[in-house]
Formats: C-alpha cells, structure tokens, sequence
C-alpha cells in the first residue's frame, strides 16, 4: 500500500468508528431508543389498565341507569337499606342475615 492508500484507509476507518459511535452513544441513538421503547411499553400497560377501567364505569354507569334489580342489590348490600316488609339481622361478626 502506499501512504496515499494508507492514509485514507485509517481516515476511513476513524470516520466509521466515530459513526458507530454516534450511532449508539449519542442523543437519540440506539441506547436512547431501548430505554425509550422501555416506558412506551410501561405507558401502553398503563393505557391498557385504565381502558379496563373505564370499560367497568361505563357498565356500571349504565347498569345504574337502566337496570332496578342492580339498583337495589347497592341499596341492600353497600348502604344496608331494606325494603319496607324486609328486615336485617346482624350476628356477632357483623354479618348481616336477610329474612325471607
């Protein structure tokens, strides 16, 4: 090889190395992309999870709307509401007990 030859071989090769180097280490290069793909991965998770979420509200929203049975099973099981010929019993524990 000639020193011509040389000489551009090693600039060459110092030019692809600095690539290389800007290609994984610099801002927005690989190393970035996976820690970025990381959270996205995190954020979907979480979009996923309040999608559930608001899929269960919006039943719940509509069963509260339209449905008198679901009405009154809240009534007698989260506020302890009877109706007016039904009477409730609590044991010892706590625990109601419904008359028939």
């Amino acid at each position: 090889m000639t020193m011509v030859e040389k000489t551009g071989f090693y600039i060459s090769l110092i030019f692809i190395v600095a690539l290389l180097f800007l290609i994984f280490f610099s801002k927005n290069g690989i190393l970035d992309y996976k820690v970025l793909k990381g959270k996205e991965k995190t954020v979907l998770h979480q979009v996923w999870t309040i999608d559930q979420k608001n899929q269960k509200f919006e039943d719940e929203i509509k069963s509260l709307k339209t449905d008198m049975n679901y009405i009154k099973h809240l009534a007698k099981h989260e506020y302890d509401m009877a109706e007016p010929d039904e009477l409730i019993f609590k044991d010892k524990s706590g625990k109601k007990k419904e008359t028939p």
